[in-house]
């Protein structure tokens, strides 16, 4: 029997988290990756098989840098400019990430309706109508077959993006969904293949009783249709052969963040002479994109060089000067300039007693001198909006152990390590954290020590308030934290308070209006000349203790050069926030 071969191409990016030109506005230097880079390099791919190609992205591209920032909030046009590049490389198809919801929806309705292409959420339910909010798939038609593109978006949204932002929307569970429209797929589309796009990591992350963070391992070995799943959200690099239930082999691909690299996935189709696929090969890859120069990345840069100006004009306008230095590594050792000037705001800004705050960077750093807006990004990370609540003293406490628990280890003698730090799982060269730095949270507005001598539970001692008064475990408290944390990120409210999400709810005073570096910017505008210092008000103890644990943890962090210590476990490569 005479056989037909067929050929198609898929390329995927994810998590571009606002770099759609190769240059690193918060730098003001040229930098690597970028939407310019994935125009180029797609181009180049589409003059091999112009009609055989897919082209998918996989969520959170609307945030991450002041180019995301200036065309969300700063310079609205008639259509998102964001739309408006996707557009023009070519973009079939793609879904929405975490932090694309999190721009609320006036931003992302505006560029979900100007792609033209269809954006995906199978498991974002509207409320009102119950039926997906996004597109739940699409069908592509390429080489003669029908290719179906199924997309995700991870559940734990309504842990971490303000509710006023997602209540008329329910997510379910990713495996739970899938299992649903594989089904419908196979009995309404018939397609000769399925790929499955998830904006959810591989696995780990954060699982509560309401929610797992990331489902693709648990989605691949539970549900049996995904001929390929693309994913993103943890950032990591990867690829890997997952068996379904029935046993078919499913590669699970993740190109990594910031246009870095793509996936490149070539796929062969045997077909009977009716049409019928009879098998199927690919070929994957990981194609790193970093550096690519070629007559269609200058096209886009001729085509989009205005947008690249007025976006570098903005991040370059000075706001202030800083007379001393701030540096995010400080934050994990004590009281900081760098996190006391944002506990310092958020006191202001909310008339709270009490702030939260954590590092959002493990590297950043903002020099004596001019201010500019791009150093806020540095200072800042996300656009998270601010949160007032009350709290008692007790509860407070708790946060406080459950943070610090994340943080530092129990030290027995005095050359323990004192931080829960690890060779990096995918440096293992460098050291890192073991746990998430966004859930490094410490207090201002109060005075406390933190006994790393202690078990979990005991460390924190809590001495006075900043206004001297003593520090009452029954007394209530106006606290001030991101919409982040207010909505159960990291857990600290929940597990470490323990607080239910309703007696969450029920404690909010206030939301603010805009996030939190929107009144950065103004708070740096009007102080005009800032200098930034540490509050002193928290410290580790014992000192003959901590203070040379502190030198040889320092070093051993951010010191290339040196050993780190034998026997230890792997920590995370990507210690911030998704």
């Amino acid at each position: 029997m005479d056989t037909l071969q067929r050929k198609i191409k898929i390329i995927f990016t994810t998590d571009i988290h606002g770099n759609y030109f190769p240059y690193d506005f918060r730098h003001d230097r040229w930098g690597k990756g970028s939407l310019q880079r994935v125009h180029g390099f797609v181009a180049q791919q589409c003059r091999y098989n112009p009609v055989g190609t897919i082209l998918i992205d996989g969520g959170d591209i609307l945030q991450g840098e002041p180019t995301s920032y200036y065309f969300n909030f700063v310079a609205q046009r008639k259509h998102h400019r964001v739309a408006d590049f996707c557009n023009f490389i070519g973009y079939d198809a793609c879904v929405m990430g975490n932090h694309d919801i999190e721009t609320g929806h006036a931003v992302f309705d505006d560029f979900t309706s100007h792609c033209n292409f269809p954006v995906l959420g199978a498991n974002a339910i509207s409320k009102e109508t119950g039926l997906p909010y996004f597109e739940p798939y699409t069908i592509l038609r390429r080489s003669g077959l029908k290719i179906a593109v199924l997309g995700f978006i991870t559940a734990a949204i309504p842990q971490w993006v303000p509710r006023n932002i997602w209540s008329d929307l329910r997510f379910e569970g990713i495996r739970e969904s899938a299992a649903k429209w594989i089904q419908r797929l196979k009995e309404t589309e018939q397609p000769d293949y399925i790929i499955g796009v998830f904006h959810s990591g591989m696995d780990d992350g954060i699982v509560t009783p309401e929610y797992k963070e990331n489902e693709v391992r648990d989605t691949a070995e539970s549900v049996d249709g995904f001929d390929l799943i693309l994913y993103g959200h943890d950032h990591a690099s990867r690829m890997e052969e997952i068996d379904s239930p029935s046993g078919q082999s499913v590669l699970c691909i993740n190109p990594g963040s910031n246009a870095y690299s793509v996936a490149e996935i070539d796929v062969r189709f045997t077909l009977s002479p009716t049409g019928r696929v009879l098998h199927k090969d690919r070929n994957a890859q990981l194609r790193y994109i970093g550096t690519l120069h070629n007559s269609h990345t200058a096209e886009f840069n001729r085509f989009f060089n205005q947008d690249f100006k007025e976006v570098k004009a903005y991040a370059e306008e000075k706001i202030g000067i800083f007379t001393d230095r701030v540096d995010v590594r400080d934050a994990y050792f004590g009281s900081s300039a760098y996190i006391d000037l944002i506990q310092e705001l958020q006191l202001y800004i909310s008339g709270a007693e009490i702030s939260f705050s954590a590092p959002l960077f493990f590297h950043a750093s903002i020099e004596a001198g001019d201010v500019r807006v791009s150093n806020l990004f540095d200072l800042y990370r996300f656009e998270d909006h601010l949160f007032t609540l009350d709290m008692t003293g007790q509860e407070i406490k708790n946060y406080l152990e459950m943070s610090y628990a994340n943080w530092t280890n129990q030290m027995l003698t005095p050359t323990d390590t004192m931080l829960q730090i690890a060779p990096m799982r995918g440096n293992p060269d460098r050291m890192g954290f073991v746990n998430f730095i966004f859930n490094f949270d410490s207090a201002a507005g109060i005075q406390y020590e933190v006994d790393v001598t202690k078990p979990t539970g005991q460390k924190v001692r809590i001495l006075q308030t900043d206004t001297g008064q003593p520090f009452l475990l029954d007394k209530t408290y106006r606290v001030a934290m991101t919409a982040y944390r207010a909505n159960g990120g990291g857990e600290l409210l929940t597990k470490g308070a323990g607080l239910s999400k309703e007696e969450i709810a029920r404690r909010v005073h206030s939301v603010s209006k805009h996030d939190i570096r929107y009144y950065l910017l103004q708070y740096v505008k009007a102080k005009g000349i800032i200098t930034p210092q540490p509050r002193g008000h928290w410290r580790f103890v014992p000192t003959e203790w901590t203070q040379p644990a502190i030198e040889r943890e320092r070093s051993l962090l951010f010191d290339r050069r040196k050993p780190f210590p034998a026997n230890t476990k792997k920590a995370d490569t990507e210690t911030e926030k998704q």
